[in-house]
This record gives C-alpha cells, sequence and structure tokens, in this order.
C-alpha cells in the first residue's frame, strides 16, 4: 500500500472518534498557541514510522471495514463492542492513535514544568526547577565530569507517569517522542529546537520514565507492541547499506522507558489499590478520556478527582486533554413528564475546576479558611494540532482540535 498524505482536515478531537467540523480559517484558529516549540517534522515522521511498523500485518483490505465498524460503535456510544476485540482495537490505533501521539507529543513538549523537573532531576548540571538553570559557567571538562556524576547517581530512578485511558497507545508513543526531545540523541534537524527550550542544558539523557497505563478493555498487547517499537530499532530492508545499517537506532534506549499496563475500570478502583499506582506520581494524564467518565458517572469521576487530590504529592501535575466546546460537556439530570425535572449541560473544564479548585480545598480543611490544593498553570479552551503535509503514512489521518488543561498539586 503506497504511503500517502495525512488529510488537511477540520475534524474535531472527539471523546473516542472525531467529528468533521465546519471549516476554520488559520487565522480564526491558531495551528499552535503563541510562543508554542514545535515537534521538528523529522520526528514526528519517526513516530508516524513506529505506528506503521508496529501494525505493518493490518494495513490489507480488512482493514477499511474494521474502521467503519469501529466508527459506528462510537457513534453509538458503544465502548464495549469498539474495544470488544483484538481486531478492532488494532483498527482504532492503526487509525486514530498517530494523528494523536503527534499532538501529545507536542503538548508534552510544551509542558515547562514537567520539562523542568525531569531534567533537572538529572542533577546539578541541570539548575533547578523552580529558579531556573545554574547562573554559574563551567569549563568543558568540569561539565563533563558533572554530567558522568549525574548520570551515574540517575542510574535505577525512574519518574512515574499515570496515563488515565491510555489504552491505544498514543500517549505512549508521545512520551517516547518528548523523552528523545529531552535525550543527548536528537533526531536530526532537531538541536537547535531543543536548545532553545529554557536555557535548559541538554549534555545528558533525563531519568528513565515509568508508566503505567490504565484502560478499562483489554489493550495490553496494543501497549506493549508499541512500546517495543519505541525502544526497538525499527526494522531495515536486506538490503540496506552498511552506513543505513550502522545509524539505525531506536527512537529512546531501551531502559529509558518502562511500561506497566494495568486493565481497570477507574471509576471503580478500590481505595486501597489507588495508593501503589497514583502516590509518587509525577505526572496524571487525562486524554479524551475525563469527558467520558463524566458522563459515564459525574460522582464517580468527581470522587477520583478528590482522591488522586489526596494521594498525589506536592509538586505532581494533572494533564487534561478534550475536545472543545459543546462536544465536551456534561448533563446533569433527566427530563421527566411526571415531575418536570430537566435535564442542565456543564462543561467539563466547569466540573474540572469547581472540583480541584474549590471542592478539593473545602475537603481537605474542617476551617472556614480552606486552603488550596491545586494551582491552574495553563488553559487553553480551543487549540488546534495540524499535521505537516510532508508527513507520509499508510491511510489518511486528520488534523487535531482540543482544550488542554494543566494544574499543579500544592
Amino acid at each position: 500500500m503506497a504511503p500517502r498524505k495525512p488529510r488537511r482536515s477540520t475534524t474535531k478531537g472527539e471523546s473516542r472518534a472525531p467529528k468533521v467540523s465546519a471549516p476554520h480559517s488559520t487565522a480564526e484558529i491558531p495551528s499552535v498557541p503563541s510562543k508554542s516549540k514545535i515537534v521538528p517534522v523529522e520526528l514526528q515522521q519517526l513516530l508516524l514510522n513506529i505506528f506503521k511498523n508496529t501494525f505493518r500485518e493490518n494495513y490489507n483490505s480488512k482493514l477499511s471495514g474494521l474502521i467503519q465498524q469501529t466508527k459506528q460503535h462510537l457513534f453509538s456510544r458503544e465502548f464495549n463492542k469498539a474495544f470488544g476485540s483484538e481486531d478492532l482495537r488494532e483498527a482504532y490505533a492503526v487509525r486514530w492513535s498517530p494523528s494523536r501521539a503527534l499532538a501529545y507529543t507536542q503538548i508534552f513538549y510544551n509542558l515547562t514544568p514537567l520539562t523542568r523537573r525531569l531534567v533537572s532531576d538529572c542533577g546539578e548540571g541541570f539548575g533547578n526547577p523552580e529558579h531556573g538553570p545554574t547562573d554559574q559557567p563551567q569549563d568543558a571538562l568540569a561539565n563533563a565530569q558533572n554530567a558522568a556524576k549525574d548520570a551515574e547517581d540517575s542510574r535505577g530512578k525512574s519518574n512515574r507517569i499515570v496515563c488515565i485511558g491510555a489504552g491505544a497507545g498514543a500517549e505512549i508513543v508521545a512520551l517516547g517522542g518528548y523523552l528523545s526531545l529531552l535525550s543527548n540523541r536528537p533526531v536530526s534537524g532537531t538541536q537547535e529546537a531543543i536548545s532553545q527550550d529554557e536555557g535548559l542544558d541538554r549534555t545528558i539523557s533525563p531519568q528513565r520514565l515509568e508508566i503505567t497505563a490504565i484502560d478499562i478493555a483489554d489493550w495490553g498487547s496494543v501497549v506493549d507492541r508499541l512500546q517495543s517499537n519505541v525502544t526497538a530499532a525499527p526494522p531495515l530492508s536486506q538490503y540496506a547499506s552498511a552506513e543505513a545499517k550502522a545509524a539505525n537506532s531506536a527512537l529512546i534506549g531501551a531502559t529509558a522507558m518502562v511500561l506497566n499496563f494495568v486493565k481497570q475500570d477507574v471509576l471503580s478502583m478500590a481505595m486501597d489499590q489507588m495508593p501503589a499506582i497514583f502516590a509518587d506520581a509525577l505526572l496524571v494524564t487525562l486524554m479524551f478520556t475525563l469527558n467520558e467518565l463524566y458522563t459515564s458517572s459525574m460522582s464517580a469521576t468527581t470522587n477520583l478527582l478528590l482522591a488522586l487530590t489526596m494521594l498525589l504529592p506536592a509538586g505532581a501535575l494533572l494533564l487534561v486533554v478534550d475536545s472543545p466546546g459543546s462536544y465536551s460537556t456534561v448533563s446533569v439530570g433527566k427530563t421527566s413528564d411526571g415531575n418536570g425535572q430537566s435535564t442542565k449541560n456543564y462543561p467539563m473544564q466547569w466540573l474540572l475546576d469547581h472540583t480541584l479548585l474549590e471542592s478539593a480545598a473545602i475537603g481537605s480543611s474542617k476551617n472556614a479558611s480552606a486552603e488550596r490544593q491545586w494551582e491552574k498553570l495553563e488553559s487553553q479552551d480551543s487549540e488546534w494540532f495540524r499535521l505537516p503535509s510532508e508527513l507520509r503514512y499508510p491511510i489518511e489521518l486528520e488534523d487535531m482540535r482540543y482544550q488542554m488543561h494543566l494544574y499543579r498539586r500544592l
């Protein structure tokens, strides 16, 4: 199957399947936030290649039918059917996860609090995450010695990231791409962009990431295969030159990412299960998942967010990415002819702010002057991620529109 250009569409990112909206000009909605750092096209293509290599056997005559079947189940919100077989799960990962992985990579790349934490934890040469890079100049020998010491000190350590609803693998590949941007093994053409990032030194790689992916469906095989291709060199033709073979390498090192998949309905997770997963997390993500959780049960989702408030350490980040506008509202109440009860729609962002910035504070203090438990670091109501026209992939992909909110535990 010949590679195709990703489609330049105006498809909105939805909970599971995109819906097409009326066209918007780039003047109305910018492709990226102001001052946003762009992931190099070379790296974006490598991330697409990971999906292509992982699912190379799936690009066949059956794929179109499986995608259409998945679309129909998603449109009907029959998630158990949409993700009920390995064939359908793989079709979803082939069709929707690649473009989301590219968008998520850019989102991670622009999370300065996360970058500072990961890079500064490698040692003194990377500066203090609260006060910025070190101001004292170092000669080349001293810098090399510090880098070696930091690499030795960081060996065996990990930073835990918990991705709720991450079964389809987009977050896994995106974190691999993000880690490669932070490492000392940049993709060709990316070093200049990396060196401009907040003045942070890039002499050594950050610590490895320990990722826990939680999903209600059985995505274990999908995420394991994607993680294997993130940490392994891509396959080469038997006719590849010796030079090509020598230059061939994995996106990140084999030990840079540790993955644990948990098949679990996070809303029914017992409280005694949660500390082992969340207690020391650096980052928790809810990517196109929170609105689904609210729709399933607003009370259970609120309890989950309050539980995260109790479990996450100070400084931990919570990242929420979801569909923008009317695609991300929660209906409360049901219309009834008998009692006149009416349905009210609440924006997901409002519910999230209310829980974290108000209810969490009230619930954590018996005093009238409750202390804040979270601060909101960043909020974007509607952004576009647009696929570069140079990218190639066996089937058509679509641009992604999203809202994004970042919170830090106090």
